[in-house]
């Protein structure tokens, strides 16, 4: 398991000790992502998937009083999650989310817009978009976007804010460089939690938090790359957005990760790009965290990103 000494664990809560201490080792990661990643090995991961998500979302959704509605936009379907209150200067806008998963896993009701809608209290718009191998890119990229255009036009653009998780990431940020190329207007703000902006692995920290994470970069470039990107080059920038030529105007965005984060580097390097073309851009990075930390519902650290992210939204309001 990925080890933490005394001083490591001084800087963290104890929920988060015991989480890293969970974590398992990966063995023979490269023998792994050989024989274990490729499409025939999907539904047994979105099964262990669904057994680990099913308990704690249905948890979320008690605790936070959620409701939902099933609605088909652009004939794609989407959950809508509605808090039990909406807050203050949101009742007009809307959140659209792009759940996580490696691009093979995970439903709209992913636990980012849970919490999402729970805590902070807007209507969320999550997307179930075609999962991969059974639709490979750009189709999921593709979907999203026609859902972007559908909902800018309904609710206006200075109404909608987008969020996304992850592999939500790569396909948000895709969407939105095609958007500007399109000349679509833009949201009115991104939530970006521990984006895959880069899927070609290059950076830093792929290499140093490898068996640091949750996940082993090894492990995740296969599946994507067996199941979704197939022959497209991974520099693409549509692929990649870290390397697409976003134009000013593009919404004010806050980026969150972890210094376990085997993205972290393509976090960071996504910020300062963002800086040149967006009026604001904030980075949270978490001393000890990993990939996708912020959806745990009780830990101390996830609890503070989730708040400051929220304190970001309330600053566009």
């Amino acid at each position: 398991m990925p080890s933490r000494t005394k001083a490591q664990s001084e800087a963290i809560s104890r929920e988060a000790q015991v989480f890293i201490d969970k974590i398992p080792r990966m063995p023979c990661p490269n023998i792994l992502a050989r024989f274990l990643t490729g499409p025939s090995t999907v539904p047994k991961i979105r099964s262990r998937w669904a057994k680990m998500e099913d308990p704690i979302e249905e948890s979320v959704i008690a605790t936070q009083h959620l409701e939902f509605e099933h609605t088909v936009i652009a004939g794609v379907h989407i959950l809508i999650i509605n808090p039990p209150i909406i807050k203050l200067g949101m009742q007009s806008k809307v959140m659209l989310n792009i759940h996580g998963g490696g691009f093979i896993a995970a439903t709209a009701r992913d636990r980012s817009a849970l919490l999402m809608a729970g805590e902070y209290g807007i209507k969320v718009y999550s997307v179930e978009y075609t999962l991969s191998p059974e639709a490979r890119y750009p189709v999921a990229r593709d979907q999203c976007l026609a859902v972007y255009k559908e909902l800018t036009a309904s609710f206006g653009a200075e109404n909608v804010f987008g969020m996304c998780t992850s592999a939500g990431g790569q396909i948000m940020l895709s969407l939105l460089a095609l958007a500007q190329r399109q000349k679509l207007p833009m949201m009115a703000g991104l939530v970006l939690y521990t984006p895959a902006a880069d899927l070609s692995a290059s950076g830093d920290s792929p290499i140093t938090n490898a068996g640091r994470d949750v996940m082993h970069p090894t492990i995740v470039a296969a599946i994507a790359k067996k199941n979704y990107i197939g022959k497209h080059d991974t520099k693409n920038p549509l692929v990649s957005p870290l390397f697409a030529d976003f134009e000013a105007g593009f919404p004010p965005s806050v980026i969150t990760t972890g210094t376990r984060d085997v993205l972290l580097s393509g976090s960071l390097r996504l910020s300062w790009k963002l800086r040149d073309v967006s009026s604001r851009v904030e980075l949270l990075v978490a001393d000890g965290m990993w990939h996708a930390y912020h959806w745990e519902p009780e830990m101390p650290e996830a609890i503070r990103t989730r708040k400051e992210v929220y304190r970001f939204l309330d600053s566009l309001i």
